[in-house]
């Protein structure tokens, strides 16, 4: 049946109320420590790492800026949820605008697009690091994986097992890339230390 665009009443729920980890409402505040810390680290930690790309003209290279359009996806991976998240925790913000909600989910499932934008080059020379870029993959979606496995598997596991599975991929990864990438980058590796020392002087 064909329709014209003109004839079409969409209608949408104007917010939708969001129950943060049922079973454990109790525990929120517990919970959001965690959560917090994990977030504040992927903020320190992707920030540093654009800092040092973005102020070091040796570091404007194919693969530094590889690695600086990754840290640009980790940090908007975890701003889109986690501010949320916290709100929840932390205040009862339960409810999230329908426009709100369908920007959070944009972001989330475009990040794999992304990285097809970088040139072929850049992905070459970026995949010339593969003990880093092999831990930022595993890093990613061994959480997905995971949790794929434990809604097939484990069906009978508590609700709050999956949803902890779930949003632990969106935290893990933009936490601990900076840190694969500064340990096994030699050149950022320098230059995050020289960072510090020059602060303890």
């Amino acid at each position: 049946m064909v329709t014209s665009a003109s004839n079409i009443t969409s209608t949408h729920p104007s917010v939708f109320v969001l129950m943060g980890i049922p079973g454990l409402q109790h525990l929120h505040n517990w919970i959001s420590i965690p959560f917090c810390s994990a977030y504040t680290l992927a903020l320190l930690g992707n920030c540093t790492l654009l800092f040092i790309i973005q102020t070091d003209a040796a570091l404007h290279e194919p693969m530094y800026l590889f690695l600086a359009m990754l840290a640009v996806i980790d940090l908007v991976l975890s701003s889109t949820t986690l501010p949320k998240m916290l709100a929840i925790f932390w205040f009862r913000d339960q409810e999230i605008n329908f426009y709100a909600c369908l920007v959070q989910m944009f972001f989330i499932f475009i990040l794999r697009a992304v990285l097809q934008l970088a040139s072929q080059e850049a992905r070459y020379k970026a995949f010339g690091t593969c003990v880093s870029h092999i831990g930022a993959i595993l890093a990613f979606y061994t959480p997905v994986v995971i949790s794929s496995v434990m809604h097939r598997v484990a069906r009978q596991a508590a609700p709050h097992v999956h949803i902890l599975f779930a949003n632990f991929y969106l935290l893990f990864p933009p936490m601990i890339n900076p840190i694969i990438y500064g340990v096994k980058t030699k050149q950022i590796r320098k230059r995050v230390l020289g960072l510090f020392s020059r602060k303890d002087v």
